[in-house]
């Protein structure tokens, strides 16, 4: 099974082909187009490690985004909400571009994807993770042990910023 990982949209854009459980290929976006912290599509991180795959769009099986869009903006107004009106100005400044870009980031992506790598099947073969569960996989499946404990500390996430949990064999 091949699957290509995307990050995007937010700092350090990159991509990553994994096939049956091995990195084949990973790359930051800001490595071509030379922009610290480069947020925008990577859209040459994805030609390199398709290139470096050896392979095309239509071989692979899945892509996935890094977090769940529509899980984060619940937890902004959730958070919003319990702490007004003191996050107002915050608040303010966050919806325009919640309003007009990040809910609609399945959308960008399919429209970016699209431009870059032709008709897929995107309804069916885009995928979203949970933003933590991304960072255990990336930190578990490249390492060499078979079972291990996992532990993620991120300022940022949908809900949580800590989570603890088991790696064994192929199951997180």
């Amino acid at each position: 099974m091949r699957i290509l990982g995307i990050s995007a949209f937010y700092h350090d854009s990159a991509a990553a082909l994994i096939e049956d459980g091995d990195i084949i290929a990973a790359a930051q976006e800001e490595r071509f187009t030379r922009k610290k912290h480069d947020a925008g599509f990577p859209h040459r991180s994805i030609d390199f490690v398709l290139r470096e795959g050896s392979t095309g769009l239509r071989e692979v099986d899945y892509v996935v985004f890094y977090e769940k869009p529509f899980l984060k903006f619940e937890r902004l107004l959730e958070t919003y909400l319990a702490f007004a009106p003191r996050g107002f100005g915050s608040f303010a400044e966050a919806m325009p571009v919640w309003l007009r870009e990040k809910l609609f980031q399945k959308t960008m992506l399919k429209d970016d994807l699209r431009s870059q790598l032709g008709d897929f099947d995107w309804d069916k073969r885009l995928l979203f993770t949970e933003h933590h569960v991304a960072h255990a996989a990336s930190a578990f499946y490249p390492s060499p042990f078979d079972e291990a404990a996992i532990l993620t500390l991120d300022g940022v996430g949908e809900w949580a910023t800590t989570t603890a949990g088991v790696g064994r064999s192929k199951k997180m």
